[in-house]
């Protein structure tokens, strides 16, 4: 299993960082796309990061969408001074699959901030359960300092690759 962000591409264009990275599950696509449609695995994703108790959690068909209060503390110094109230972040994933894959668009807004993700994403089979790789861009509209808060964003994506790996692994590991 290895995740293997691939931040060498990140290309800077104008208000948005572009990344791409990839993730290997130990699950087969059909797995991995259940694993993501349950209400469960994502308060388990994303529960840490928002304040407990302030989290709705919906899945309609194969569109799945998350949202909370962020944490205070995790708010970037870089980006603190600008927030003016609590921020709620929205992340909404929509699937669609085949016979030997699935596809994915992923939105994530923060109510209260000029911050937005929007990735697509593709899983496929591979030799030890499934890859997903990712493209999207991260978006920060905020006067001079934008381009440095995305690029602070992006370099964190590295671990957020890494944590994703380890909870979907035990995650798959617990629901087989």
């Amino acid at each position: 299993m290895s995740a293997g962000p691939r931040f060498g591409d990140d290309i800077e264009r104008g208000k948005t960082l572009e990344f791409s990275q990839s993730v290997t599950y130990p699950g087969t696509v059909d797995e991995v796309v259940a694993m993501y449609l349950t209400p469960a695995y994502l308060e388990r994703r994303f529960g840490q990061f928002v304040v407990e108790g302030s989290s709705t959690v919906s899945v309609e068909g194969e569109r799945v969408s998350f949202a909370g209060t962020v944490r205070p503390e995790l708010i970037p110094a870089a980006a603190a001074r600008f927030v003016k109230s609590d921020l709620r972040i929205a992340f909404t994933e929509e699937w669609t699959t085949d016979e030997a894959e699935a596809t994915s668009r992923t939105s994530v807004t923060v109510d209260g901030a000029p911050v937005s993700v929007e990735a697509t994403s593709t899983l496929a089979g591979a030799d030890a359960g499934c890859t997903r790789d990712v493209t999207g861009n991260v978006s920060v509209r905020v006067p001079l300092l934008g381009g440095r808060i995305e690029k602070e964003a992006v370099a964190h994506l590295g671990r957020v690759v890494e944590r994703e790996q380890a909870l979907a692994t035990q995650w798959l590991e617990e629901h087989r």
